[in-house]
């Protein structure tokens, strides 16, 4: 039997083979196609895109980092702080300072007074080491050499404490801490709200030698406060350079009684 088509007439054989042939093709594994130039250029456009952005948002993704690592680090030491003001009933100063009733700065540049000593004494360490560049007795001010605090060790200049002793924040500089010493310890000392002729001796007002004064904010009567000036390492964001007093708002300086 066949059937007739307007290009001719087909047999039942033919069908069959037709459709054989068909069968086959269904069943026979296409050959993967190849990617186009177009397409090959469009792929490494966006690859290229992608990268450059990487490259852009890293640098801020890790300075953010380690921004939350500072504030990581005051959240610490305010607690390593506190505890030792709670166990002594008194402020982490040297003898001296304790008995002249002086704020005192730890960690200022070309300071007289190292952050080693803060170490050392929430450390519970009992020597008397060289804090350059005075030594100081550290067991008068710790003098039960308890523990408050256990400090990550870190390598030259990187974040923690260094070999040197010094404790640097994550951009490799010391943490500026000033300790509030409130009233001498002698019974003559009489404490005012603000020592107008020598600042931060026998008076409630913190000073920090204007080291912590902002433009709109800085300590009052805090016990003591911490903070760093961040990558840059001067007070202040980029835009108040050259004013007087910056602003903390807009830099990415660090404070803890903000």
């Amino acid at each position: 039997m066949s059937d007739f088509h307007s290009d001719g007439w087909t047999s039942a054989a033919d069908h069959s083979k037709i459709r054989g042939m068909q069968a086959h093709l269904q069943s026979c594994p296409r050959r993967p196609r190849g990617f186009t130039l177009v397409e090959l250029l469009v792929v490494i456009t966006i690859v290229g895109v992608l990268a450059t952005m990487a490259m852009v948002g890293m640098p801020r993704i890790l300075e953010k980092g380690k921004h939350v690592q500072a504030l990581a680090q005051i959240r610490d030491l305010t607690l390593g702080l506190k505890s030792f003001e709670i166990d002594n009933n008194t402020a982490l100063l040297p003898h001296d300072q304790r008995a002249a009733g002086q704020d005192t700065v730890y960690g200022e540049v070309n300071g007289e007074f190292s952050t080693g000593i803060v170490v050392a004494v929430l450390g519970g360490m009992g020597d008397n080491l060289p804090y350059h560049p005075i030594e100081y007795d550290v067991k008068d001010i710790n003098p039960k050499e308890q523990v408050y605090m256990i400090f990550k060790l870190a390598g030259q200049k990187n974040n923690g404490v260094t070999p040197d002793g010094e404790l640097n924040d994550p951009w490799g500089r010391q943490w500026m801490i000033a300790i509030n010493a409130f009233k001498s310890t002698n019974t003559d000392a009489v404490l005012v709200e603000k020592n107008t002729t020598n600042p931060g001796k026998n008076d409630s007002h913190m000073d920090t030698k204007g080291l912590a004064v902002y433009s709109d904010t800085e300590p009052r009567d805090q016990s003591f406060v911490i903070w760093s000036y961040g990558k840059d390492g001067k007070k202040g964001g980029e835009e108040s350079r050259g004013k007087k007093i910056p602003p903390y708002a807009g830099s990415d300086d660090a404070i803890s009684w903000k």
